[in-house]
């Protein structure tokens, strides 16, 4: 008999510390071939048995950081990074008798990229330029990219799944074109490797990426849709901030990029800047490293007519005045112009091809905003103020254009003028550049008392106006205020 109990107490010893075996884990956002972010403290986190002592190590650290994990397993440390260095290191984790580790770690600059399709759009999947990038992606020694999984919540989540990838040609196709050239041309940029994280969900709304708390005083959002199996998940409120960017949010980062809006183009757009910068706001909070740059890709020229009823028609522009709007009250935040990027054939593409520009044009504003490179002429020329001359002549001034305008063959495209009926007609232009500002003088002989001006503020318009710098006027519309009286 006392055999027998002796037995069974040993085999539920054995089954109690086969159960807790196996428990001291990193988080799933965690691993070998990530890069922590440079010269700070980077949190590495992950679960074990509850209230387990975890010791944390790494390879270029003498000392190790010990915790305990909570109730539920979790823990998380925060260790201390040097500056970047492309010799790979090893960060180890042990709890009683097991250890984990991940392995080929770098150490460099990590960006967070997030958005709709357009962000999530692979580098295979028909993006300009794609093949030779691929064949050519070992080159990029020092880029790794990791995808977050898609997934849904109705409550935040304390992790979710990816897995880090080093850049070859066998990773490369699937990895976000924007992110690519963003991540590739940046690491080139700083001569330091650079980590590239991607949470993005094709067609989502922006209130899919925004938190309850948020989304409770907006009334046109119903968040029981979050758990209804009949609405599509792209529209569902809350539910990729909750299962996809809250935990993706512990990961220390230097920057985000956000490329979304094409769903939102009939869906509460009027408040879109509001919502925008509300999301900006928690989102920072939640990775608590103050106002890291915040870098907004301009929607693309597209048709957004439906072929039928036409319900969504000329509201794009409406959308990128939005975007616009964000990035002025948005602290620390920039709009990345990208009007001149769409080929005819694109016209109802909404996918368009040209996305190296896009990730060149963000590396451009992130040396500038980010890495303190002033001398990076990164930003687009966009309007300031317009004046009525005398003669009908209506004068547009810009920002961002002291280098005056470049060159181009052929009349100035995307310049309208209405005047009191609000019917928009072409527009001569011409640049007028003196000491004093940089402006584009238009005329409409067949407006003369003209009330209201444009620029490419249509769904699809792609215009030839450019900064010195390259890069394409911003599109905007504006009224012309009435002269000031002359002093008697």
């Amino acid at each position: 008999m006392k055999l027998n109990r002796f037995a069974a107490a040993l085999a539920l010893l054995l089954m109690t510390l086969s159960l807790q075996a196996g428990n001291l884990k990193f988080s799933s956002l965690l691993g070998d071939n990530m890069v922590l972010q440079q010269n700070t403290e980077a949190r590495i986190w992950g679960s074990a048995s509850p209230r387990a002592s975890v010791t944390v190590s790494a390879s270029w650290l003498k000392s190790s950081v010990s915790t305990r994990a909570d109730a539920e397993g979790h823990w998380e440390v925060m260790l201390k990074t040097p500056a970047a260095t492309f010799e790979p290191q090893t960060v180890r984790a042990s709890s009683g008798g097991e250890t984990v580790r991940a392995s080929n770690v770098l150490i460099g600059e990590v960006w967070f990229c997030s958005g709709q399709s357009n962000m999530e759009m692979a580098l295979s999947g028909g993006v300009e330029g794609s093949l030779e990038e691929i064949a050519m992606a070992r080159q990029y020694k020092g880029v790794r990219f990791m995808t977050v999984n898609k997934a849904r919540a109705t409550e935040p989540q304390y992790d979710a799944t990816g897995v880090w990838q080093e850049c070859n040609p066998a990773t490369a196709p699937r990895f976000s074109a924007v992110g690519f050239f963003f991540g590739t041309r940046l690491s080139k940029a700083l001569d330091v490797p650079v980590g590239i994280i991607n949470a993005s969900w094709g067609g989502s709304v922006i209130e899919a990426w925004m938190s309850r708390e948020l989304l409770e005083d907006c009334p046109d959002v119903d968040l029981a849709n979050a758990s209804d199996p009949k609405v599509n998940d792209m529209y569902k409120p809350m539910i990729m901030y909750n299962a996809m960017f809250r935990p993706a949010s512990k990961y220390t980062m230097s920057g985000i990029l956000w490329f979304q809006g094409e769903s939102n183009i009939s869906i509460a757009n009027e408040v879109y800047a509001d919502r925008l910068t509300a999301m900006v706001d928690t989102w920072r909070k939640d990775i608590g490293r103050g106002d890291i740059p915040f870098l907004i890709v301009e929607l693309q020229p597209y048709d957004y007519y439906d072929g039928q009823y036409g319900l969504q028609d000329e509201h794009g522009p409406l959308l990128r005045e939005q975007q616009f709007k964000a990035s002025k009250m948005i602290p620390n935040a920039g709009l990345v112009g990208t009007n001149d990027l769409a080929y005819e054939f694109e016209r109802t593409q909404i996918h368009a091809s040209q996305k190296r520009q896009i990730g060149e044009r963000l590396c451009y504003m992130a040396l500038n905003m980010a890495y303190g490179y002033t001398g990076v002429q990164a930003f687009n020329p966009c309007f300031r103020s317009v004046r009525l001359e005398e003669g009908g002549k209506v004068v547009v001034t810009f920002d961002n254009a002291r280098g005056g305008f470049a060159g181009m063959d052929g009349e100035i495209v995307g310049f309208e003028i209405a005047g009191g009926g609000g019917y928009f007609q072409p527009a001569h232009a011409e640049i007028r550049s003196s000491f004093r500002e940089t402006a584009v003088v238009l005329s409409t002989p067949g407006v003369p008392e003209p009330k209201a001006v444009r620029y490419c503020f249509r769904d699809y318009q792609v215009g030839n106006l450019k900064g010195a710098n390259g890069l394409p006027v911003i599109p905007f519309r504006a009224d012309i205020p009435e002269p000031e009286p002359e002093g008697e």
